[in-house]
């Protein structure tokens, strides 16, 4: 059965201080899809000592197996995180996605360290459907074990779509990210508390980013941001529209540990309106 959203990444292990948990962008992605009501199919890889159906049952799972799951140990400090890669995985193509998901209403592909090919989001944009890019994976370069921002290249073989979402943290030059406009409609600049900008066929949008109640770990914000965008610009069709919707879909992600605060669509749009209530996921 084919999907609503495709989601392609490696699942991560993550290491904190409160003990290993489940991250990457693919895993954030897909929590937020299902609290969104859709039906998501993760493509992914990672080691025996994960399973990733027993983390989110209520997600379809392509696994590849590998040798190791691919590892980081995040540290946040004065709003900044620094990460260490200890262990990655293989990269994933169109081969790991079954057939019947490659023509998903909408495909997200969230790489954390280089581990989906850069062909493929040319190869899923030509399946139509929505397709958006998380740029940090494919712009992040290794000095030994530490994970360092990349530069933007103008046009990069990995940058085809319909959108493509980058933190301020991923890059050296964020206004460079500008450029990418010439080979996608959507360039979303995403700057944590200061909001977003989003380039658009009709020009460029600051969307405010709403505060939270209080921050408590913005691992994975990014992640839920852009799976909340493209399904409401799935919807709507109107990027400023997807733009307030994922920003405050990213407010409550950072208001609890992991993915526990990921909010559902009640939740979201009851802030939108101006009223803020607790509706659970």
């Amino acid at each position: 059965m084919t999907p609503d959203i495709l989601i392609v990444g490696h699942i991560v292990k993550d290491i904190t201080p409160s003990g290993p948990r489940p991250g990457g962008g693919a895993y954030y992605a897909a929590v937020q899809a299902l609290r969104l009501g859709l039906r998501v199919g993760v493509v992914t890889a990672c080691g025996g000592d994960f399973e990733p159906a027993a983390v989110l049952p209520d997600a379809d799972w392509q696994v590849r197996a590998a040798p190791a799951t691919t590892t980081f140990e995040n540290v946040y400090a004065g709003g900044h995180r620094r990460q260490r890669a200890v262990a990655a995985g293989p990269c994933l193509g169109m081969d790991d996605i079954p057939p019947a998901w490659r023509r998903a209403p909408i495909s997200l592909l969230a790489p954390v360290l280089h581990d989906v090919d850069s062909s493929l989001p040319g190869q899923l944009a030509a399946l139509a459907g929505l397709t958006g890019l998380g740029a940090q994976g494919w712009l992040r370069r290794l000095e030994g074990d530490r994970v360092l921002p990349g530069e933007v290249e103008p046009m990069p073989r990995w940058l085809a779509g319909d959108a493509v979402f980058v933190s301020d943290e991923d890059v050296e030059d964020p206004e460079a990210v500008a450029v990418w406009r010439e080979s996608v409609p959507i360039v979303v600049l995403t700057r944590g508390p200061l909001g977003c900008t989003v380039w658009h066929p009709g020009g460029r949008a600051e969307v405010p980013a709403f505060d939270p109640e209080p921050e408590v770990d913005p691992t994975g914000a990014g992640d839920v941001f852009a799976a909340a965008f493209l399904v409401r610009m799935r919807e709507t069709g109107d990027p400023v529209l997807a733009g307030r919707f994922a920003a405050a879909a990213a407010r409550f992600a950072v208001e609890g540990e992991g993915a526990a605060a990921i909010a559902g669509r009640q939740t979201i749009e009851a802030l939108l309106a101006g009223t803020r209530v607790n509706c659970g996921p």
